[in-house]
């Protein structure tokens, strides 16, 4: 049932229809007792957990694609986590991970002197107070001045000369940087997007600090094609989790004291944060707990390389193979983790003199305990989970419908003295007996 699995950080995959929503993001949602933070592809998250979740706090939906056609509600200035600028090159960064094939051919030159530009641009919005908007505006215009001027103003020498040079280049090269540069910041021409990071008059100002301090809910909504809102949907990702970090540094321990739930489903499609690999081992450390829900080992391959993968899936306290995956190099690696075991050899004799005699023996019948044919073909509704510490189970997992929300007067702000939380009971449902 939905608390027999502890709320640590996961590398889940589950291949198609295999029981991912069902199974694991929502009874996950409902188990968390502090902040959630989700996102997603699809509706059918909100329409099942929303209503629990909003009992806890307030529920905020990002919603630019009408995917569950949501009036904005809200309005959060993407900006405000640009405040120099290495947090201006990591913005940069971020928008190149949710706009770029990981495998495109680049450019070292033009590349990085585009990221540059981008970034000096970035930092002079932030720092003029003026919106990102004016960034896209900055690069149709490369004799626009104002932002070297704001720069300068505000003693950022640093950043001001990497834009005095790109503004300096022979116009062929400046050309090609400031097309490249375009290309990173494309989806800017996204108005309904847009205008989720920009000021909305009659609309409240999300503040990703306040978020994290509560036991609201983010639902983050966004799907693949000219107009994903990717980009704004991962950086709004990383401001939360960034400021969960910050709010953890000052607790008791240096974590939280009720954990915050980060559920990345569809992470490599509509979140693919580059740096989420080196964050995670740092995220469980905070009591943040970040789920890398995806479809296939080589989909996480393709989005983060091979290392990085590895990284993330080494720094996870929990591993989940549900099936639907046929991929023999994966399957391999886990049947080698799942491990083996020993089979008897019996051997059985006769003679007329002696009679009859059996003997037993343990030598050389060691045989894998799940082949990869038998992982590639498990059956719905069964998984293999790896846990640290723990040997490989293999378990039934229990759809969200065969079990009950806890009782919402359960739910904890992540500043929660943790003396004072009291554990919520289980669901009492007698289908689950069977099933657990």
């Amino acid at each position: 049932e939905i608390y027999t699995l502890s709320l640590h950080d996961a590398l889940p995959i589950f291949g198609a229809r295999t029981g991912k929503t069902t199974c694991w993001v929502i009874p996950r949602i409902w188990a968390a007792r502090g902040f959630v933070l989700a996102t997603s592809n699809k509706d059918d998250i909100i329409t099942v957990t929303r209503e629990y979740r909003s009992k806890l706090g307030r529920v905020w939906v990002f919603d630019p694609q009408a995917i569950v056609g949501e009036s904005q509600q809200w309005w959060w200035n993407i900006l405000s986590c640009v405040t120099d600028a290495p947090t201006a090159k990591a913005l940069t960064q971020i928008f190149v991970d949710t706009t770029r094939d990981p495998r495109a051919m680049t450019n070292a030159y033009f590349d990085n002197a585009a990221k540059d530009l981008v970034a000096a641009l970035l930092l002079a919005a932030a720092r003029g107070g003026l919106t990102i908007m004016e960034v896209y505006k900055w690069l149709a215009n490369p004799d626009d001045r104002e932002p070297l001027t704001i720069l300068r103003q505000h003693g950022e020498s640093t950043m001001a000369q990497t834009l005095d040079g790109a503004m300096a280049l022979v116009a062929e090269t400046r050309s090609g940087v400031y097309g490249s540069a375009i290309t990173i910041v494309s989806f800017m021409t996204n108005d309904s997007a847009m205008r989720w990071v920009t000021p909305q008059p009659h609309l409240p100002q999300l503040h990703p600090a306040d978020l994290v301090r509560s036991t609201d809910t983010l639902y983050c909504l966004s799907q693949e094609g000219p107009k994903s809102a990717a980009p704004i949907m991962t950086a709004l990702t990383v401001a939360v989790t960034e400021a969960a970090v910050e709010l953890a540094t000052t607790q008791p321990g240096g974590r939280l004291a009720v954990p915050m739930l980060v559920e990345l489903d569809e992470a490599a499609n509509i979140c693919p944060w580059s740096e989420l690999p080196s964050m995670y081992s740092h995220f469980g450390s905070r009591g943040i707990v970040v789920d890398t829900i995806l479809q296939s080992w080589s989909q996480g391959e393709a989005r983060w390389g091979k290392e990085g993968l590895r990284k993330l899936a080494s720094a996870a306290n929990q591993m989940l193979y549900a099936g639907g995956v046929k991929e023999a190099a994966f399957l391999g690696d886990l049947e080698k983790l799942i491990g083996t075991y020993y089979l008897d050899s019996v051997q059985r004799s006769h003679s007329t003199q002696a009679g009859s005699s059996t003997s037993t023996s343990l030598e050389s019948q060691q045989r894998p305990i799940a082949t990869v044919s038998d992982l590639a073909e498990l059956p719905k509704g069964r998984a293999w989970l790896l846990s640290t510490g723990n040997p490989p189970v293999y378990t039934a997992m229990v759809p969200h419908y065969k079990q009950r929300p806890p009782v919402a007067e359960y739910a904890v702000s992540p500043m929660a003295d943790t003396a004072a939380v009291k554990q919520p009971e289980p669901a009492q449902n007698p289908d689950l007996a069977t099933e657990r």
